[in-house]
């Protein structure tokens, strides 16, 4: 099973997105995480791991800055995670499974043979066609190609 087989559409927003913002948008379409750029040029990737550390236990540390205004006033450019893993549209499902548990991630854009981003996987949808291979293979109903 290929990684273009289980992908969704990612979400894309630019840099001067707020946090406030970035989350409404992550409610409002149930995900859980938003690419921060363009498809051909995503400069980070910005999830709800990063606003629970960004967000509430900075200001547990503080406790001068409020909620709302970390939330109104922190844009995405400067809490977002730089580095971005990757995988092709492809790929075999077990070579995104190895990308994320290598890197530790949970969300991962998938590209296409330019590098732009076509696509998104999360750990649980990759480990869910992982289950289902194995539960089709081991019942021998499960086509390798």
């Amino acid at each position: 099973m290929k990684v273009k087989e289980i992908m969704h559409a990612p979400t894309f927003v630019p840099p001067d997105t707020t946090i406030a913002e970035a989350a409404k948008i992550m409610v409002r379409k149930n995900i859980s995480s938003v690419i921060v750029g363009t498809p051909t040029d995503p400069i980070g990737m910005f999830t709800e791991r990063d606003m629970l550390r960004e967000v509430v236990v900075k200001n547990l540390d503080t406790q001068k800055t409020s909620l709302v205004d970390i939330m109104c006033g922190t844009e995405l450019k400067h809490v977002m995670c730089r580095v971005i893993t990757t995988v092709h549209q492809d790929a075999p499902i077990e070579e995104a499974a190895e990308r994320m548990m290598g890197r530790y991630v949970r969300h991962m854009p998938v590209v296409d043979d330019e590098g732009k981003i076509v696509g998104m996987v999360s750990a649980r949808t990759v480990m869910n066609a992982l289950r289902r291979k194995s539960y089709f293979a081991t019942r021998g109903m499960y086509n390798r190609d």
